[in-house]
């Protein structure tokens, strides 16, 4: 058994069958190629219908604060003096080219599939990085208040996989995945890796984005076999294997 232990996202989709990338121009914006190559594998894939991630073409935050400037500018007219403290109101008397000075731009490309209060992005002076960090924002906060999720995409990208497969909040992947052939098992232990010579401590391990705190996984997989193993918090074991025929 030839065990892949360091599996990022794209080896795990790859596996599971989304192999074969968008083409053509689809986004406007610069982008990691790392992210690019991803969401062109992600492109209109059921798999990804309930993740936080978005497979459209991801676009920036301050386009959300001139849309917000342009909803609401109408009552700030009727009554302005009550709205001075409201950051949308006091962005409205910045000129655009001057925002950068008061909070960075940041490229959103995923948001809590549930709520929706949570937006994840990547600063925009971090985009020609390889594999930049990605921020979370939370619209209760202050829209200044973007901090550091995880200290790169690639952990990124890797948790929301494994939350898609973990079936957490929604069984979608284990629905799309069985009409295709695979199945999911949960009755075995996690005792069971070490049987087939699988060490729990090498596995690579991934945050649950699902805002579970200290949730987490390790993932290894064999593509030849077609299994994937997926352990969450070291305790509940989920095997995907691909059916022979």
């Amino acid at each position: 058994m030839a065990v892949q232990y360091d599996a990022s996202a794209i080896d795990m989709i790859r596996m599971l069958g989304c192999s074969k990338p968008a083409a053509g121009e689809l986004w406007e914006v610069q982008m990691p190629a790392l992210l690019d190559e991803f969401l062109r594998l992600a492109a209109d894939q059921p798999l990804f219908e309930t993740s936080d991630l978005w497979t459209g073409e991801p676009y920036f935050f301050y386009e959300d604060i001139e849309e917000r400037i342009a909803d609401d500018e109408e009552y700030w007219e009727e009554n302005p003096e009550e709205y001075e403290e409201d950051e949308y109101y006091q962005f409205s008397k910045i000129p655009r080219e001057q925002w950068g000075e008061h909070m960075p731009n940041y490229l959103q490309i995923a948001s809590d599939y549930g709520v929706g209060c949570l937006t994840y992005g990547i600063c925009e002076k971090d985009l020609e990085k390889e594999d930049p960090p990605v921020y979370c924002w939370n619209e209760a906060n202050s829209i200044k208040d973007w901090r550091v999720l995880t200290d790169t995409l690639s952990v990124f990208l890797g948790g929301i996989v494994c939350d898609v497969l973990s079936g957490m909040n929604y069984p979608t992947a284990q629905k799309v995945l069985e009409k295709e052939n695979w199945t999911f098992d949960n009755s075995m232990c996690v005792d069971m890796l070490a049987q087939r010579q699988i060490e729990l401590s090498r596995m690579k391990k991934y945050p649950s984005l699902y805002g579970v705190e200290g949730t987490f996984y390790r993932v290894c997989m064999d593509a030849e076999a077609g299994a994937l193993y997926l352990v969450s918090n070291d305790r509940k074991l989920l095997v995907i294997c691909k059916k022979t025929e």
